[in-house]
């Protein structure tokens, strides 16, 4: 099954890089660049947004994966026309350029929107392994890690590019100084995880392997959900931290 998950991923980003090369050098370099922003965006406010559509009572569950995939093609489809409107005259470029750069843009619009998407099923109440093969400790597609890649780069910007700095607080690793950096203790996949209400697999302390039961729908409590860090003791961003198994409930984790 795992093979299967990790092919389709695969296919889903051929077909995207594609889509975006038939666009030309120009029309992919844009394409690049509102998915991108377009994530970021996103990811800034599904957390309040689905808070605030989970206060009207409704409790359907999905208010994470719908906000964040909802914000995240509002947004792309805003900045697409913006950009159209902006630019819409296709530029032209040396052959050799055209060609490879179209190639380029493509597969990096193609993998920062498969990235996006593994994200948002991640914040699903589904099973706490989704499609029985991805959890914390996987790395799809093909150990590549791209989810957790985009959580990384994703804490880096709000650390360094458009920080927001808060004196007298420090982030737990020291790397970011006093801003206001998204998952500090690099958890949001482990509180994701913990937080889906199927399955029995619990993510225990000081170890690897799943084991035990955990209550249906677990959040971790304390601090902000956001993109891994560095781990102590070393690691590169994006690198899990376990930690021992959370109580609670919900899908939308607390702040």
């Amino acid at each position: 099954m795992e093979i299967v998950v990790n092919l389709v991923i695969v296919g889903l980003i051929a077909g995207l890089t594609w889509a975006l090369t038939s666009e030309g050098l120009w029309g992919s370099v844009l394409m690049f660049f509102n998915v991108l922003f377009g994530g970021l965006i996103a990811f800034n406010f599904y957390e309040p947004l689905a808070k605030l559509l989970d206060g009207t009572g409704i409790g359907w569950g999905f208010s994470d994966t719908l906000c964040l995939l909802g914000l995240f093609i509002i947004t792309t489809f805003i900045l697409r026309l913006i950009t159209e409107s902006m630019a819409p005259a296709m530029v032209r470029f040396p052959s050799i350029v055209y060609q490879l750069g179209r190639l380029v843009f493509g597969f990096g619009g193609a993998v920062v929107t498969v990235a996006i998407l593994l994200v948002a099923f991640e914040t699903a109440p589904v099973h706490k392994k989704i499609l029985g093969v991805i959890d914390y400790k996987s790395k799809p597609p093909f150990g590549m890690g791209l989810d957790r890649k985009w959580l990384a780069f994703f804490q880096y910007t709000t650390g360094l590019v458009f920080a927001e700095h808060v004196p007298g607080s420090r982030d737990p690793f020291r790397e970011y100084g006093d801003s206001k950096v998204f998952d500090p203790k690099a958890e949001w996949l482990l509180n994701h995880q913990e937080a889906r209400p199927y399955g029995t697999e619990s993510i225990h302390e000081g170890g690897d392997e799943a084991a035990g039961a955990a209550p249906a729908g677990g959040a971790a409590s304390g601090g902000a959900p956001g993109a891994p860090g560095a781990a102590p003791g070393g690691g590169q961003p994006g690198d899990i931290k376990v930690i021992g198994p959370a109580v609670g409930g919900g899908v939308v984790l607390p702040q």
